[in-house]
């Protein structure tokens, strides 16, 4: 969870969101205020006010006095995220190569760097959580909490569902690929680099996820 002086109910939002992630609570599964309070051991008045947090990101669906439903992730779901991401990120992606600090940009080669680990090891798991971190890190640099805020909830049950279905054959490797020409680019301050391989990273990554959507209904 999240640093200790931090409310209960913050640090549980934070914990659920990784655990959906993590697969603990699935996509698709009803969770009970009651499982949710006896899992995390915690009284019911701090799981309510984290799931009314979580139901503001998007991430849950609050049933009433019946806990919470974790939606399912369909290509419909990808299709429209992934549009969705390729515009914000491509915008936050400007400004990051426009005011990111030295310091920040040093953090973002090591995040890229711990990605490229994780990719050549085929770690879905590990690989999922270190794009997170790299791209959270690249939209904070962008210097906008609201696209970052709208962003961070779906980005939930997406990663949820990546963990879930796996990489394509060579997405890993792109990925990888794609990740440098992003990092380059907000070296080197160059706005437009920057925003054009954003963007076709995150399409990539839409078509990635589509297809294994398409293969779970065959």
């Amino acid at each position: 969870m999240s640093a200790i002086n931090t409310p209960t109910y913050m640090r549980l939002r934070d914990q659920v969101r990784a655990d959906i992630v993590s697969g603990i609570w699935q996509l698709g599964s009803h969770v009970t205020l009651a499982e949710l309070a006896s899992h995390y051991e915690v009284s019911a008045n701090p799981v309510r006010e984290a799931l009314l947090q979580l139901q503001g990101e998007g991430v849950i669906a609050m049933r009433m006095n019946r806990g919470a439903v974790i939606p399912l992730v369909d290509a419909k779901y990808i299709d429209n995220l992934y549009r969705l991401r390729g515009v914000v990120q491509s915008m936050l992606v400007r400004g990051a190569a426009r005011v990111a600090s030295a310091e920040q940009i040093e953090i973002m080669v090591a995040l890229a760097s711990d990605y490229e680990a994780a990719a050549g090891a085929s770690d879905v798991a590990a690989s999922v959580e270190a794009n997170r971190a790299l791209h959270r890190h690249i939209d904070v640099m962008g210097d906008n909490p609201l696209a970052v805020d709208l962003l961070q909830g779906r980005s939930t049950l997406a990663d949820a569902f990546r963990r879930s279905v796996g990489y394509g054959a060579g997405r890993l490797d792109l990925a990888v690929a794609q990740h440098r020409e992003v990092v380059k680019a907000i070296a080197n301050r160059d706005e437009d680099a920057a925003s054009i391989a954003m963007l076709a990273h995150t399409d990539s990554s839409r078509q990635d996820l589509l297809a294994m959507c398409k293969q779970l209904q065959s």
